[in-house]
């Protein structure tokens, strides 16, 4: 990442809340017909820009999340100050020592940033940044269908997405169900990017309506 890119989040969104301010100042000033129409096309060029910034603001955001996952269930204290090592070691006990052959590497690992929980309250959630994308995604597959415990405590293994990025996922969810019933092979990729695997060959899709379109069209038809 690069050296100022924890920056650039927080100067997107000083940036986008400052072109609102300046288009609730422009509309409040209009005071005649005629001025009407020229603060309005500055107006609707500003919504644009802030449009344009909270769209790079949530990209920004969603890349800097990309190799995380969110770990729900382990109770308080089982780190013992050392979460990074912790999550390491956790991870192939819940899914599977032999599925690791070298070392977990772990950059970072928190509970969220909520005050701790009173005793026997729903502990907080775990966020840990996995060094490698593909491992991460590796622990995802590894999860689906398996029921996790830790020393007798259900956990959950979900991957760390912007409400933006999880919306719009969210969006794909009928046409996967629909390719699964019909046992067809596929993947979500980040952010959004549906990949289809059909007669030999691997088609893409960004939208959830095209991909219905394909499913209807080119595979209930068979």
């Amino acid at each position: 990442m690069p050296p100022n890119a924890s920056k650039q989040p927080k100067e997107s969104l000083q940036s986008a809340t400052g072109m609102e301010h300046s288009i609730s100042r422009e509309a409040s000033q209009a005071t005649s017909d005629e001025a009407l129409p020229l603060v309005w096309e500055k107006v609707s060029n500003k919504i644009l820009k802030i449009l344009n910034e909270r769209l790079k603001l949530d990209d920004l955001e969603g890349r800097s999340r990309r190799n995380n996952i969110k770990i729900v269930g382990v109770p308080e204290g089982e780190e013992k100050g050392k979460p990074v090592e912790f999550v390491a070691g956790l991870l192939p006990k819940l899914l599977g020592a032999t599925h690791f052959v070298e070392p977990l590497i772990v950059d970072r690992a928190h509970r969220v940033l909520q005050p701790k929980p009173p005793e026997g309250a729903k502990p907080r959630t775990i966020i840990a940044r996995v060094h490698f994308y593909t491992e991460k995604e590796r622990i995802l597959r590894l999860r689906a269908g398996c029921n996790l415990d830790y020393n007798g405590h259900k956990v959950y293994i979900f991957p760390d997405y912007t409400a933006e990025v999880l919306s719009q996922r969210r969006s794909f969810r009928d046409v996967m169900q629909a390719l699964r019933a019909l046992q067809v092979t596929h993947t979500l990729r980040f952010p959004t990017k549906l990949c289809v695997q059909h007669n030999g060959q691997l088609k893409s899709f960004t939208s959830p309506a095209e991909a219905a379109r394909f499913v209807e069209s080119d595979l209930k038809q068979v």
